[in-house]
């Protein structure tokens, strides 16, 4: 389980254990709980756009917050920080999630 910033890592750490399943055995993963996961991208999504001139968290601020957290010389494009990018390199792993119920 993971909120905010952690709630990405339960993300990834999911997808990453999903892909090593059979080298992890005996362990069960019963379930991934992700409470207001920090995602984004390059691409602005619609609540990003309305938001832009928001007076207590415009989407500027996230762009810092991922300027900071990221590795340099990568953009908010990258695996760590945009879900859809790890799932489109490897389309199946996101049914190997779900087959662990």
């Amino acid at each position: 389980m993971g909120t905010s910033a952690r709630g990405n890592i339960a993300y990834n750490l999911g997808l990453h254990a999903a892909a090593y399943w059979d080298n992890l055995k005996p362990l069960e993963i019963k379930g991934l709980i992700l409470n207001q996961p920090f995602f984004g991208g390059k691409e602005r999504t619609q609540s990003e756009a309305k938001y832009a001139n928001d007076k207590i968290l415009p989407p500027i601020v996230s762009d810092v917050m991922f300027g900071l957290g990221l590795l340099e010389g990568v953009d908010r494009d990258h695996e760590y920080s945009n879900p859809t990018v790890g799932i489109k390199s490897n389309p199946n792993l996101l049914d190997q999630v779900k087959l662990l119920g």
